[in-house]
């Protein structure tokens, strides 16, 4: 295949005349077992093929295709090229792409399982285990729901400046969701495993513990109250604190800060700004396997590299695709991400973190007096304001839990609440989401510790 897509970029170069091209082509292998109230639903095997094109002759032209004959892929670059032309006959702006070095690598799933190699029965038995699992925790649990899926990409790239990459990364993901009922009263939680990783994820993760814990957390918040509302000292846990993380992520885009009148747009020109607290550092980094989202290269044939957001409370980068580090005149750090090669690379998060510190959480909580502790998340819109929705919640009272509370909704202005950011935690945990815009959903994840504010808008 990396012959075909050489083939196709020299034609760019030599019959259009393009100043650049590249060619990408994707095959995405996966399995979607659902389980429904300990009974199998579906089984869904499938193979995804996707390709394009991309040629630069004063504007950028993009060419997609399905299929992976010579022909094809031939009529593909006609029309990139075709598109190119007419886009620069009414553009202004000059248009290009930032240039990176050559690279021929290959990528191998190395130690990972190949989930490939697995039994469906074999994946479908922890499925059911799970359930089962979760159904005895207590009478009260009334439904559950399991949405297990594994992929593998297979990714290859060429590009005219001379890279040759072959790519092939697995992920693994399992959702919980477990409702609790009594009397009138209904409660539902939510859990999520996931990792780039084959089916090890299952061994390592111990999804039974975990469809057993959500499940005691769905019983547990039919005893629940109503959230107070108004400002508060909040507490946020670790997935909350991947949100954030998220959101910081989002606004860190090359594209969104420049256009500063967006609902993304709150970083545009803030670059060296003090947006929190000197004890906060976030960064993004695609290179850690095991983490939702993994990648040596990027979709633009770019090494990923671990990329710092947020030093010592002030911003100091963005991330970058080739047009956005052209547009600001900066150098590429493998940060260009999209759904499939059926759409445009753009400047996109993977995992975005934030570092720990160095408190325990007995130590945040206890110089509260009145307060809140907020849980899970069940649901939020991300723009320069978060607005979540917490799965529970806990009253703190003069630096000790109390009773728990049902969904608070909580409000977080990023750009300007930051710097109410006043304890970080020593701890670490995962928060996967599947960010979807338009017609394009990517997987990405956001991490850290425990973190306190001053106070945030409660309900």
């Amino acid at each position: 295949m990396i012959d075909v897509l050489e083939a196709t970029v020299n034609k760019a170069i030599s019959k259009h005349k393009a100043t650049y091209a590249d060619a990408r082509l994707q095959r995405i292998y996966s399995n979607t077992i659902v389980v429904t109230a300990g009974k199998v639903e579906r089984i869904i095997p499938s193979i995804e093929l996707a390709g394009s094109v991309r040629v630069l002759k004063g504007a950028v032209g993009i060419s997609i295709f399905t299929r992976d004959d010579k022909d094809t892929i031939a009529q593909a670059v006609e029309k990139a090229s075709k598109i190119a032309e007419a886009g620069s006959s009414s553009i202004k702006e000059k248009v290009g792409l930032a240039s990176s070095p050559r690279v021929e690598d290959t990528v191998r799933l190395g130690d990972v399982t190949d989930p490939r190699e697995i039994p469906i029965d074999e994946k479908k038995e922890i499925i059911l285990s799970c359930d089962s699992a979760a159904r005895s925790v207590d009478e009260r649990v009334v439904g559950t729901s399991f949405r297990y899926i594994d992929e593998v990409y297979e990714r290859f790239f060429v590009n005219s400046e001379g890279s040759k990459i072959e790519e092939v990364h697995p992920y693994t993901e399992l959702r919980t969701t477990i409702t609790a009922r009594e009397g009138e009263k209904i409660s539902r939680c939510i859990g999520r495993i996931a990792a780039s990783a084959g089916q090890e994820l299952m061994a390592m993760a111990d999804p039974l513990s975990v469809a057993q814990q959500v499940a005691k957390d769905s019983v547990e918040l039919l005893s629940a109250r109503e959230p107070p509302s108004g400002k508060l000292p909040a507490v946020l846990d670790n997935k909350l604190t991947g949100l954030l993380a998220s959101s910081i992520g989002l606004m860190s885009c090359a594209q969104f800060a420049l256009v500063p009148e967006g609902e993304l747009g709150g970083f545009s020109g803030k670059l060296g700004e003090q947006l929190g607290p000197s004890s906060l550092a976030v960064y993004d980094d695609p290179t850690s396997a095991g983490l939702p989202v993994f990648y040596k290269y990027d979709e633009e044939g770019v090494l990923g590299k671990p990329t710092t957001l947020i030093e010592d409370g002030i911003l100091k980068s963005y991330l970058h695709s080739k047009s956005t580090a052209f547009a600001f005149n900066t150098g590429v750090e493998g940060h260009a991400r999209c759904q499939s090669a059926l759409f445009a690379p753009r400047p996109f998060i993977s995992n975005t973190i934030v570092k720990s510190g160095d408190l325990r959480f007995e130590e945040i909580i206890e110089g509260i007096k009145e307060g809140i502790y907020l849980k899970g998340l069940t649901g939020a819109s991300t723009t320069r304001v978060v607005a979540g929705n917490a799965e529970r919640g806990y009253l703190i009272k003069n630096g000790q839990l109390g009773e728990p509370l049902s969904s608070p909704s909580f409000t977080i202005d990023v750009v300007n609440e930051l710097k109410n950011i006043d304890a970080i935690g020593n701890d670490f945990e995962v928060l996967q989401l599947r960010i979807t815009e338009e017609e394009e959903s990517n997987i990405i994840s956001g991490a850290g510790p425990h973190v306190r504010f001053k106070e945030l808008r409660i309900g």
